[in-house]
C-alpha cells in the first residue's frame, strides 16, 4: 500500500518538486492555460501532502471544478479530457526546455503525478506513483547519483513507453539520433498554417493575436533563437497558406479581403529580406515548383469545381493540370522535390470526404493514394520524394500519416508525433537523411453559452452562463418545443455525438454512439421524445431519428445524394429536409411516417424553419461554403406546402438565426475584422421590422461554424463561444 513519506524524507524531495512545479507554471507553455495550471498544482500538492490516493475523477470534479456531489463523470468527461490535455502540455513543456532536473508527468490511466530525476527511475517522493510499496523507499529517495549515460538512455525509453512522454523518446534505431521537439511559438491567439524554410532554420506562420477571430498576418521566427519578424500588417486582409521558395528568399501566399470575403483571393510573392511584395495571380493556396519559376494553385473551373493550375511567374502563362468533375473540389497542392509529380487533396462535395491524389506535372490521370476519409489538413513530400505526409482526423483529433507516393500500401500513423499534430511541412534532408518537420499542435475548446434574453446587465447586456461545459468542441442544436430541454452536438467523448440535457444542465447524456464524421441537430418532435438529425456515416450525409430514452437511431434517407437539416412540422405530420438530389441544395418535405417526398423550393435553400402555426417556412437561400462569420445569405419565406418565394432579410449568417413564436432572432452582421461583442436582433412577424435586442457581451466562436439556437418563446438562446485555443507551432528535429 502507499504510505505518507516521513518528514525527514519528504522535505528535501518535496522542495525540489515544488521548485520544478514553479518553473513549469511560470513558463510560456502554461502561462496561457489557467485551468490546466490549476489542475497540475492541485494534483502535485495533494501528492506531496501524502494524499495521492484521493485523486479520483469524482474528487477532482467536485473539489477542483466545483461540481456537485451528484456530478455524472460518465456523462461529462471534463476531468479525463483535461488530464489528457495536461499530459500534452507537459510533453510540450519538456520538449521546449529539455534540460530540466525533475520530470513531472501524469501517467495514463491515473491522476497521481510521477516525479522523477532526469536519468533515474527512483521517484523523488516515496509513494508518489506506484501501486505497490517499494522495498527500499528511503534509499530510493536519498540516492540521487546519476547513472551512466547508457542507463539514462534506457530509462528515458522506459519513461516514454510507461508514461507516454514521447517528446523524450522514440523507438531508436542503431545509429540514428533521437527526435528533438522544439516549440517555435507559444503566443496567445491563433498560430497556424506554418511552413519550415528549406534549410530548416526558420518558420513562417499565420497569427491573429489574442483575438482568434481577426484576420491573420504573416510572421517569421527562427526555429532556435529569439529572432522574430512580422512580414505583413494588414487589418483588412487575411493572409494564409504561406510557402517558401526553393531558395528560401521569398514566400508565396494567398490573401483574402477580410471586409469582402466573396471577392477572389489574390496570390502574392514577397521577399523575406526587404518585405517587398507583388501580386502574381488570383487563385487558391499556392505551391512552388522546385526550380522556383512557377507556382501551382487552385482555381475555379467553368463547371464550378476547383482544379489545379500551373502559373509561370515570368510570363503569367497558366496551364491546367487537373480536370475534376463538378462535384469535386481540390486543395493543398504540393510538388515533389524532383518536380515530376503533383500531390493534392480532392474532396467529394456530396459526402464531404477527402482523398489524396498524385498526378504527373507533365499531364496524366490523377491516381488516388488514400481511401476517402475525413478532411485532410495539408500535404508534404518527404525530401527523398518517396513518401507523402498528410493529416486527417479520427476520434482523438488530427493525426499525421505517411504513405508511399508510388506504392499501394495504406497510410501509416506517424506515432512519433503527438495527437493533434497537423499541417506538416518538411525541410531539405541532411547528409544522414534526417530532416526537420514543422507542424501545428493543439486543441480548440469551443463551449456553449446559455443566454437569458431578459436584460439584466449594463446597457441592456443579457446574462450568459456556461452550459454543460467540456474541453472539446460543442455545437448548439435546438431547444425542445416547450423550451425545457436542449439538444447539441459534442466531441467530448471522442467522435461527435448527439447530447441532451435539461435547461438547468441536469440529465446530461449522450443519445447516440455513432461512428459519424459529423452530426448536426435538426429538431425535436412535438412530444419531445425524439430528435431528427443528420450525420455523415461512411461518407454519406443522411437523416436519422433517435428516441431520447435510448436505442439505435432510425435512418430515414438512403440515397447517394446529400440529405441534411431535418425540421419537424408543427403538427408532426411532415419532416422538412435539404437534399442536393436535383443538382443543388433544395428544401423538400416527406410524411413523418414515410412516403413520397415533395420539393418545396426551386431556387436553392437550406436551414428550413417552420412557424409555430405551421403556415410558413423560413429558410436560407444558398449553400454555405466558407466557415465562420465571413459568409452571409438571404433569409426567405415560402408557404409550408410550396408556392411563391419571398425575400425577408439580406445579410444573415447561416447558422446564426432561429425561429420563435413571434418572429426570428438572428445575429447582426458585423465586419469580420470587428473586435466588438456580437449582438442579436429580432425580426417581428407582426410589423415586419427589425428591432435590436442588444449585445451578447461576448463574440461567437468563429472556429468551425458559428451557431445559435433559440427557444420558441424567445426567452433563451444557446450560442457557441471559443473558450480556448491551445494551438502552437512546433518543429521536430532528426526526423526520417
Amino acid at each position: 500500500m502507499r504510505t505518507r513519506p516521513s518528514q525527514r524524507d519528504d522535505q528535501p524531495a518535496a522542495a525540489v518538486v515544488r521548485e520544478q512545479l514553479a518553473r513549469i507554471l511560470s513558463s510560456d507553455v502554461f502561462a496561457r492555460s489557467d485551468r490546466l495550471s490549476a489542475f497540475l498544482q492541485f494534483i502535485v500538492e495533494r501528492t506531496l501532502n501524502g494524499e495521492g490516493d484521493s485523486l479520483k475523477e469524482q474528487v477532482l470534479a467536485v473539489e477542483l471544478y466545483g461540481k456537485d456531489f451528484e456530478f455524472n463523470t460518465a456523462a461529462d468527461p471534463i476531468v479525463r479530457v483535461d488530464a489528457r490535455r495536461l499530459r500534452d502540455k507537459l510533453r510540450e513543456y519538456y520538449a521546449s526546455t529539455p534540460n530540466q532536473p525533475v520530470v513531472i508527468s501524469v501517467p495514463k490511466g491515473s491522476y497521481i503525478p510521477a516525479f522523477e530525476l532526469l536519468g533515474t527511475a527512483a521517484p523523488l517522493v516515496a509513494g508518489a506513483h506506484s501501486d505497490t510499496t517499494r522495498s527500499e523507499p528511503e534509499s530510493s529517495v536519498r540516492s540521487w547519483r546519476w547513472p551512466r549515460p547508457w542507463i539514462g538512455i534506457a530509462l528515458i525509453l522506459l519513461l516514454g513507453a510507461g508514461s507516454a512522454i514521447f517528446f523524450f523518446a522514440r523507438s531508436v534505431r542503431s545509429g540514428s539520433a533521437p527526435l528533438r521537439f522544439i516549440t517555435v511559438t507559444a503566443f496567445p491567439g491563433y498560430e497556424g498554417q506554418a511552413a519550415i524554410s528549406p534549410d530548416g532554420q526558420r518558420v513562417v506562420f499565420g497569427r491573429t493575436g489574442p483575438d482568434v477571430s481577426g484576420p491573420k498576418d504573416l510572421w517569421i521566427r527562427d526555429v532556435e533563437g529569439d529572432a522574430i519578424k512580422q512580414l505583413t500588417d494588414t487589418p483588412d486582409q487575411d493572409e494564409i497558406g504561406a510557402v517558401w521558395s526553393p531558395g528560401g528568399r521569398e514566400i508565396a501566399f494567398m490573401s483574402l479581403d477580410a471586409e469582402n470575403p466573396g471577392s477572389k483571393p489574390g496570390i502574392f510573392v514577397m521577399s523575406v529580406l526587404d518585405g517587398q511584395k507583388r501580386k502574381v495571380a488570383e487563385g487558391g493556396l499556392p505551391a512552388w515548383t522546385p526550380d522556383g519559376r512557377s507556382l501551382v494553385m487552385t482555381d475555379r473551373l467553368p463547371n464550378g469545381a476547383q482544379g489545379m493550375f500551373q502559373h509561370i511567374l515570368a510570363t503569367g502563362e497558366r496551364r491546367q493540370l487537373t480536370w475534376p468533375a463538378a462535384e469535386f473540389t481540390e486543395a493543398y497542392p504540393t510538388v515533389s522535390p524532383d518536380g515530376s509529380m503533383l500531390a493534392f487533396a480532392r474532396a467529394y462535395r456530396r459526402t464531404r470526404k477527402v482523398a489524396v491524389f498524385v498526378t504527373p506535372m507533365s499531364g496524366g490521370e490523377p491516381q488516388r493514394k488514400t481511401d476517402w476519409h475525413d478532411p485532410v489538413g495539408g500535404l508534404a513530400w518527404t525530401p527523398d520524394g518517396r513518401e507523402l505526409l498528410y493529416s486527417s482526423e479520427d476520434e482523438s483529433g488530427p493525426r499525421t500519416y505517411r504513405i508511399s507516393a508510388s506504392g499501394s500500401e495504406p497510410g501509416r500513423l506517424v506515432r512519433d508525433l503527438p495527437i493533434t499534430a497537423s499541417t506538416v511541412t518538411a525541410s531539405r534532408a541532411r547528409s544522414d537523411g534526417t530532416f526537420r518537420l514543422s507542424f501545428v499542435h493543439g486543441f480548440a475548446d469551443v463551449g456553449l453559452r446559455l443566454i437569458d434574453m431578459q436584460p439584466s446587465g449594463v446597457n441592456g447586456t443579457v446574462a450568459a452562463a456556461r452550459f454543460c461545459d467540456s474541453a472539446r468542441i460543442d455545437t448548439p442544436g435546438r431547444f425542445s418545443r416547450d423550451g425545457t430541454h436542449v439538444a447539441f452536438a459534442s466531441t467530448r467523448s471522442g467522435r461527435p455525438q448527439l447530447w441532451v440535457a435539461s435547461r438547468d444542465e441536469s440529465g446530461l447524456r449522450s443519445v447516440t454512439t455513432m461512428a459519424a464524421a459529423s452530426i448536426n441537430v435538426g429538431s425535436w418532435s412535438n412530444d419531445g421524445r425524439a430528435i431528427a438529425f443528420d450525420a455523415v456515416v461512411n461518407g454519406n450525409p443522411d437523416i436519422y431519428v433517435v428516441r431520447i430514452e435510448g436505442g439505435a437511431p432510425q435512418q430515414l434517407t438512403h440515397a447517394v445524394s446529400s440529405e441534411s437539416d431535418p425540421e419537424w412540422s408543427a403538427d408532426g405530420r411532415w419532416i422538412y429536409f435539404v437534399s442536393d438530389a436535383s443538382g443543388r441544395s433544395e428544401i423538400w418535405r416527406v410524411p413523418a411516417g414515410g412516403g413520397q417526398a415533395t420539393r418545396i423550393t426551386s431556387s436553392g435553400g437550406f436551414e428550413p424553419r417552420e412557424t409555430s402555426d405551421g403556415r410558413t417556412l423560413y429558410y436560407m437561400d444558398q449553400v454555405r461554403r466558407l466557415e465562420g462569420l465571413s459568409r452571409t445569405a438571404t433569409l426567405k419565406q415560402v408557404p409550408a406546402g410550396g408556392g411563391e418565394e419571398q425575400v425577408v432579410l439580406s445579410g444573415v449568417t447561416p447558422g446564426t438565426w432561429d425561429i420563435t413564436d413571434r418572429g426570428i432572432i438572428f445575429l447582426e452582421a458585423t465586419s469580420p475584422s470587428a473586435r466588438s461583442a456580437d449582438a442579436l436582433a429580432f425580426y417581428d412577424f407582426a410589423d415586419r421590422r427589425v428591432h435590436k435586442l442588444g449585445p451578447l457581451g461576448f463574440t461567437l466562436a468563429r472556429f468551425k461554424t458559428p451557431r445559435i439556437a433559440v427557444s420558441r418563446d424567445g426567452r433563451w438562446v444557446l450560442a457557441n463561444h471559443l473558450d480556448g485555443w491551445e494551438r502552437d507551432v512546433m518543429v521536430v528535429d532528426s526526423f526520417r
